[in-house]
């Protein structure tokens, strides 16, 4: 069984040149993941700018949104997260993987106290 982890990255660099990073971009990344903490990207998403009226900004539209990257881009992006910033993507797992576990015990502790009192 695998599970989604909505990965949001700040500023991955898509090129590393003699140690200097450059074109920084900040997106949103699908990770699917399993109980073993194994996890590979199954989607890709960069942020992206959309220019809105004072009537759209006024009802709360947001200007900054999530938009599919490109297959190139998917694929420099994912090759990133996989090697580069494997550990964060992987800390990150094993948060939601500590999240995923309480959950579970709390909900058979509400099952269990339903159980008892007849529901």
């Amino acid at each position: 069984m695998s599970n989604v982890l909505d990965y949001e990255f700040e500023e991955l660099p898509l090129v590393i040149h003699d140690g200097i990073e450059a074109g920084l971009t900040n997106g949103l990344a699908s990770i699917e993941y399993d109980r073993d903490g194994e996890w590979w990207v199954t989607g890709v998403s960069v942020e992206g700018y959309q220019k809105l009226t004072l009537s759209e900004r006024a009802a709360g539209k947001k200007p900054w949104i999530y938009v599919k990257a490109p297959t190139q881009l998917e694929d420099m992006i994912s090759h990133r997260l996989e090697n580069e910033w494997f550990d964060r993507v992987s800390e990150a797992v094993r948060e939601q993987l500590a999240r995923d576990g309480e959950d579970a015990l709390e909900y058979r502790r509400d099952a269990r106290r339903d159980t008892l009192m007849g529901l």
